[in-house]
């Protein structure tokens, strides 16, 4: 059934005043308390974040930017764990995410702003930020990936720095931290510098244009030292030793995300890394030996046919160099970050191998720019009935890391999640669910956690996350005015009004909220949570993904959005959880939460300084 839109208000969110913050805060806090609430979590990628000035057209969780849109997510909305999506290398070419290099962080994160700090040796100056390049954007709300690829862009800028890093004395702090960071990641950042010498040796930043001697520099674990050694020379069109100045790069974006980490746990919030499945180029290059020659990690279409999306490591070799690339990979994340969620998951466990097809020597791409393949006959299979990488490689480096195993998040979503799921068992480890598919007999957290002899059921509520999407999902927003209702169950399940749910979107969508809350873990995306109706990805397509940004008046665009039934109104979400708990009886903590909840959708100040102003003052 197709229900009506969510339409316009002529009123807006009222923002709440500094005191009226505190004691939502702490309404907030004690609901969480009797509904046994652990961890929510907003799931952002980089490229989301606004910029307040000095934008080069893409964001970066490393700024001071992102830190105070983390305090409104964590005041208003009760987070207190972002999921970081990938943060690898990414080009204007392979604009996703989930392509990136699994150890190198993009510098295309870098906030170059803070390369002006006595900490950064004033690497930058203010003349550095009147360049054209950090000018040019006007259009705030998307991503602008042609001005930071452009030749005077993101590079060109950290070239810069690295030219006055050059002079800095050798018994700085900065060369010295920077020597310590060579050590520290000796596995793989050096070869990762390796391959941006040799793609310019060559001509190409693809290396099957390579020669076959570049391409096969680490067809084993010692590597073509000769040629190693020659390509420590290689200098870029600005005179630059390649080598060094990639691993420099990576020494600043390594510095920065510490940094930003530091700066959300004071807030309370933990960073989850988003660990991709796949591997890039760079990383198939590097690490060859631990990988198939020819064979890919892959995926079924819908159309039956099967997409090749990422080099496949060597599942016979899992005793030596592919253990050896997958161990390091996950050490390198929990030295990272606070937790780790895994993407695909499952292909760890029971993994889908594929075989690119080929025509006259080049892949074969269907229409949406999917690399097509056929699946192998014989999949390989993964010891100790799947549980051989989970425990033996994934958990031991958590272990070694002291990262908890509920703070690992294993995304067993399509594929095969369901054969993969007796593998993890027992492991501690916490699985995400989304309700995207919500019906009476799926998709919801009382299926998830009620008794039967599925897999999917039977579950703690520790056990698992649950949120209304991911990144490939359609928004919140088109589910429930698309008629992908719930009505149904959330009624029964919250006893809520099941006619008022099915026709009002708004109402639907506060209940799909309210549902999160009734178990331990929740997440959303930010755009969900900010109430947009924008996706992030649209899978097997290649157009205008990647690419939504916060607007920079999010805390005014989130309240306006809450009178419109947009977006997470966490009093509200809590208070019906509360009652649902108590099988629709109120009491004086859900009185307080509709209080706070009603305010947010009164007309008024947008903005906590102007609820200051016009309200305190008044």
């Amino acid at each position: 059934m197709k229900i009506a839109s969510i339409q316009s208000s002529a009123s807006f969110g009222r923002a709440l005043t500094t005191p009226e913050k505190k004691e939502y805060e702490k309404t907030l806090n004690d609901a969480r308390k009797q509904l046994g609430i652990d961890k929510t979590t907003a799931t952002v990628f980089d490229f989301s974040v606004p910029t307040a000035k000095n934008d080069t057209g893409i964001g970066t969780s490393f700024s001071t930017d992102a830190q105070k849109m983390a305090g409104l997510l964590k005041t208003m909305c009760g987070v207190n764990s972002i999921q970081l999506q990938p943060q690898g290398e990414i080009s204007n070419y392979v604009r996703s995410p989930y392509s990136g290099t699994g150890f190198s962080l993009g510098m295309h994160i870098i906030d170059l702003t803070k390369l002006q700090g006595e900490s950064y040796g004033k690497l930058l100056t203010p003349a550095d930020m009147k360049s054209d390049y950090m000018q040019r954007t006007t259009d705030h709300d998307n991503v602008k990936y042609d001005n930071v690829f452009a030749p005077d862009g993101q590079k060109a800028m950290l070239r810069k720095a690295y030219a006055r890093f050059q002079k800095l004395d050798e018994t700085s702090p900065m060369k010295k931290d920077f020597d310590k960071f060579k050590k520290d990641n000796a596995y793989w950042v050096e070869r990762d510098a390796l391959f941006e010498a040799a793609a310019i040796a060559n001509g190409s930043g693809d290396m099957r244009n390579w020669s076959q001697r570049d391409q096969n520099i680490f067809a084993t674990k010692q590597g073509d030292q000769e040629r190693i050694a020659q390509l420590k020379y290689v200098k870029d069109e600005a005179g630059n030793n390649v080598v060094d100045f990639e691993q420099f790069v990576q020494f600043i974006a390594d510095k920065q995300q510490k940094e930003s980490k530091a700066e959300f746990n004071k807030q309370g919030i933990d960073i989850y890394g988003d660990c991709q499945i796949g591997f890039s180029q760079k990383d198939f290059w590097a690490h060859k030996s631990a990988f198939y020659p020819t064979y890919e990690f892959g995926c079924e279409l819908d159309s039956g046919k099967f997409s090749c999306w990422s080099p496949a490591i060597n599942f016979e070799e899992l005793n030596g160099e592919a253990g050896e690339l997958l161990y390091n990979k996950f050490d390198t994340f929990f030295k990272r970050y606070d937790g780790v969620r895994i993407d695909a998951a499952w292909q760890l466990i029971n993994p889908l191998i594929c075989e690119p097809w080929t025509n006259k020597g080049q892949s074969v791409f269907d229409n949406n720019g999917n690399k097509l393949g056929h699946k192998l006959i014989h999949q390989p299979r993964v010891p100790n009935g799947g549980r051989k990488i989970i425990k033996d490689i994934v958990l031991k480096a958590a272990d070694k890391n002291k990262v908890a195993h509920d703070k690992i998040f294993l995304e067993l979503l399509g594929g095969n999640s369901y054969d993969s799921l007796d593998a993890v068992k027992g492991l501690g480890t916490t699985l995400i669910h989304i309700t995207r598919y919500g019906g009476d007999n799926w998709g919801r957290v009382k299926y998830y956690e009620s008794r039967g002899d599925n897999k999917y059921q039977n579950m703690k509520p520790g056990e698992y996350t649950i949120g209304p999407g991911t990144h490939d999902d359609y928004s919140l927003m088109e589910q429930v005015e698309n008629g992908r209702e719930r009505s149904g169950y959330l009624a029964y399940d919250l006893h809520l009004n099941p006619a008022e749910l099915s026709s009002s979107p708004a109402k639907l969508s506060e209940a799909v909220y309210a549902e999160l809350f009734t178990t331990k873990n929740q997440f959303a995306t930010l755009p969900d949570l900010f109430g947009s109706r924008r996706r992030i990805n649209v899978p097997n397509t290649t157009d205008g993904n990647w690419s939504y940004r916060a607007p920079r008046d999010y805390e005014k665009q989130y309240h306006e959005n809450l009178a419109k039934g947009r977006g997470l109104n966490t009093a509200d979400a809590l208070a019906k959880a509360l009652k649902a708990k108590q099988f629709g009886r109120p009491s004086t903590l859900t009185h307080k939460l509709e209080h706070f909840a009603n305010i947010l959708k009164q007309q008024g100040p947008m903005t906590t300084e102007e609820a200051d102003r016009t309200i305190l003052n008044a």
